[in-house]
């Protein structure tokens, strides 16, 4: 099995690591799922990391992707800001399995990751301008501009959630607080506030990229938002200048972030 290994994907979150191994082709040839080690530190959690790519890891293996929730610096490989990762702030996880395991090694945020699966999906790949939003304990995000990932000037591109709609210290003041699971916590019901201030969110995003498509996931979204996609359309057209709705699609439920991130090293996105 060893030899036919020749892409390691890896999907870190902040309960589970998911690691997966590709043939040449990128079909899945085994994996394996762990509980994340929160306890000790930043020690644990790389033995964790490098536990799991010596299973499957062999002279054959071209390369390893990693996708983190979290800011990133794909050109340095660093994680800028991790906050659900142990000692997540500026690690230099690229050099760190480069220089363990003598490949090629690439370290991206989880929602590009996501983004670049999705894209693979014939119901997106006809579409050059695609953009990923994903609300639920926070909000991600991530777009495909003119048929290539955007990284923009430092990798931060994407960051959606942070884009400020309200400046007084008295109300909330993100995109993120106003519609992922910190305002479910807060408004347990209001829902339709909830599919509002997204529907608003989306019309910013339509009128910065005027995408053909949005992918939509995330557990508040899936739970709370998606059955009213129709209300969810009628705001973002309300609200933008030509009147029109980029395309919604719900994400895929078998989308697999491990492999978006192989096929970002390897730019067959």
């Amino acid at each position: 099995m060893q030899n036919k290994i020749k892409y390691i994907g890896i999907d870190i979150g902040g309960t589970k690591i998911l690691i997966q191994a590709f043939s040449k082709k990128l079909e899945l040839i085994n994996e394996k799922m762990i509980r994340t080690d929160v306890r000790h530190g930043k020690k644990g959690f790389l033995e964790q990391i490098y536990s799991l790519i010596d299973e499957y890891f062999g002279h054959s293996v071209k390369g390893i992707g990693v996708a983190v929730p979290g800011i990133v610096n794909q050109k340095t490989g660093v994680l800028v800001n991790a906050p659900h990762i142990p000692s997540g702030k500026d690690l230099r996880l690229r050099l760190l399995l480069e220089k363990r395991y003598k490949t090629t090694v690439h370290v991206d945020n989880d929602i590009n990751a996501f983004l670049a699966a999705e894209y693979q999906n014939p119901r997106l790949n006809r579409y050059k301008n695609v953009l990923a939003v994903m609300v639920g304990t926070g909000f991600g995000g991530s777009a495909i501009v003119n048929g290539k990932m955007m990284y923009g000037a430092n990798g931060y591109a994407g960051e959606f959630g942070h884009i400020v709609i309200n400046k007084s210290a008295k109300i909330l003041k993100t995109l993120e607080q106003n519609t992922s699971g910190y305002y479910k916590k807060k408004y347990p019901k209001l829902t339709n506030e909830l599919v509002e201030n997204l529907g608003i969110g989306l019309t910013n995003l339509n009128l910065i990229f005027n995408p053909d498509a949005i992918v939509l996931g995330g557990s508040v979204y899936l739970n709370h938002v998606s059955r009213n996609k129709k209300k969810l359309e009628r705001v973002i057209t309300k609200h933008s200048l030509a009147k029109q709705s980029p395309k919604l699609f719900d994400a895929g439920s078998q989308t697999s972030v491990a492999r978006g991130v192989v096929l970002l090293m390897s730019d067959l996105c």
